[in-house]
């Protein structure tokens, strides 16, 4: 599913009422009649349950009037809490607001302070709060009233409905406006925003339903969209073939350039994860004297032992690891690596001269030079947290988290590199401009060697033949799944890496089961 900025969502809502003739008021109301709906389905349709709305100026809060009328018609006990002056509400939400006063539906206005205090302290007695006082347009902090207001919604008891977007929330990048409401559920029109798949909007939305309101397709295609949801329906058909007849050469060759001493673990762990993801046969190009851990760790790899110093790689392996690399059809780069000197006097060589497909991560991404990723010969993907793109980039990771999506488009647009920016909702960039973010994952992937399993699965992908770019979000999602399996409905954590390892095939064979049920819906499979 694509995804759509506040900026280019207006541009859509303005092709839908100028180009297709659609009238603002009839996307209002089929907006509210969304969200009508959502909130009969929080209360499960019980009506003696207290409605609250909170409204504010803007067309967010002309959503919440217009839903407030179903709610009245349909039974609801409905009261409405404005936080400005009447003479602040104009247009569409003027409309819905009229409406309100005719059919006997009253609405507090708030005009000073001890009578915001009185009307917050009904919210207290509601069971549903609609939130309608900002929408995607925010800008700026929230004070005064607004604030007030929203910490008295997140203090209540009430279940909470935001409307498009929980107010405080930026819809491009998740970040919180000084103040947010923390919703239960979020019902966002058309198309998901960015900040409702971003940390902390992520956390705030809650559950989030998108809802058509009517808006041609042809309009969202006058916004050049460049997001994308990673989901389950983009993923299943990304995966590579198995044919029945297939020998180990078939399902590819990865090589993994690895190790360091006390750093084991992290190439056996992408080892293991990329014989997990199918690949056929798996090389392990290590420090010699390090090189019997990895034959008695991982027996089913090929162990290329090769000259080191104090079980770091050095600058004398560069023209064997390059002919190694040729020979393979994908290369991971820098787990358990080491940032010591002997390795960065060779790194960014062997990316630049390297002629298979990379993915880089880890040790390799902390001595690397960006400016290498733009002369190198073949693909490259890479696979930083913000810790480490903080490195590469030069910018702090607190201010790279403020606006994810922003700092790995640039990044990938000047280095030309695809790159996956870890963490909760991974954000996948690409050097055309065009970015995905998963929605797959869970907090116990934050565990040691998590990263060097994604590696092995993005390794082995590309070395089954699945391009560099699909590969990289399916690598992302598989491991967000990953998970969210070992998690289970219980909630769990306290996993290490290599159980991480083990649930893959599981995933993958869940993953390529839904791609069927998709591209045959209603069939049984054969033997049914």
């Amino acid at each position: 599913m694509k995804l759509i900025t506040p900026q280019q969502m207006k541009k859509v809502d303005e092709a839908a009422i100028t180009v297709y003739g659609i009238p603002g008021i009839l996307l209002m109301e089929n907006a509210a009649l969304k969200v009508a709906e959502k909130a009969c389905e929080m209360l499960s349709g019980d009506k003696t349950k207290q409605i609250f709305a909170i409204t504010g100026k803007g067309n967010n809060g002309g959503d919440a009037f217009a839903a407030v009328r179903h709610l009245h018609q349909w039974g609801y006990p409905v009261s409405v809490i404005s936080l400005v002056r009447p003479g602040c509400v104009t247009g569409d939400a003027l409309t819905y607001l009229q409406i309100l006063e005719k059919i006997g539906v009253k609405t507090a206005f708030i005009d000073d302070e001890s009578f915001l205090r009185g009307a917050l302290l009904k919210l207290g007695s509601s069971d549903l709060i609609l939130d309608g006082i900002f929408g995607t347009g925010i800008h700026g902090m929230v004070t005064g009233a607004f604030a007030a207001a929203i910490n008295a919604v997140n203090e209540s008891k009430a279940r909470v409905l935001s409307i498009d977007i929980p107010s405080g929330i930026d819809g491009k990048t998740g970040q919180v406006y000084g103040s947010a409401v923390k919703a239960d559920e979020t019902v966002t029109f058309s198309l998901p925003k960015p900040g409702l798949w971003q940390y902390p909007g992520r956390y705030h939305a809650g559950k989030v339903t998108v809802a058509d309101i009517g808006i041609p397709a042809g309009a969202a295609e006058m916004a050049d969209l460049t997001g994308e949801l990673l989901d389950l329906s983009s993923c299943g058909g990304l995966l590579p073939k198995r044919p029945s007849d297939g020998h180990k050469g078939t399902f590819g060759k990865v090589l993994i350039i690895t190790g360091s001493t006390g750093m084991t673990g992290a190439g056996t762990l992408a080892a293991r994860a990329a014989f997990k993801t199918g690949c056929g046969m798996v090389y392990l190009a290590v420090p010699g004297s390090l090189s019997s851990v990895y034959c008695i760790n991982i027996p089913e790899a090929i162990v290329m032992p090769q000259v080191d110093k104090n079980g770091l790689l050095l600058p004398e392996n560069l023209d064997e690891l390059l002919k190694l690399a040729a020979s393979m059809d994908a290369v991971v780069l820098g787990p358990g690596l080491s940032a010591k000197a002997p390795v960065a006097q060779w790194v960014s060589v062997f990316i630049e001269n390297c002629v298979t497909p990379m993915v880089i991560d880890a040790d390799a991404l902390n001595v690397l030079e960006p400016q290498t990723l733009r002369k190198a010969k073949a693909e490259v993907v890479i696979t930083p947290h913000p810790g480490e793109f903080s490195r590469l980039t030069g910018i702090t990771a607190e201010e790279i988290q403020r606006d994810r999506v922003e700092y790995a488009l640039r990044f990938s647009r000047e280095n030309n590199a695809a790159i996956a920016l870890k963490g909760a909702g991974t954000v996948v960039a690409y050097p055309d401009g065009s970015y995905k973010i998963n929605t797959s994952g869970h907090s116990c992937l934050a565990v040691a060697g998590s990263g060097d399993v994604l590696a092995g699965i993005a390794g082995s992908l590309i070395a089954q033949g699945v391009p560099c770019p699909q590969a990289l979000a399916l690598a992302v999602f598989i491991h967000g799944r990953c998970g969210e399996v070992l998690a289970g409905e219980a909630d769990l954590a306290g996993f290490t890496a290599g159980e991480l390892v083990n649930v893959i095939p599981s995933v993958i064979a869940d993953l390529r089961r839904a791609s069927s049920k998709q591209a045959h819906p209603g069939q049984n499979p054969p033997g049914t």
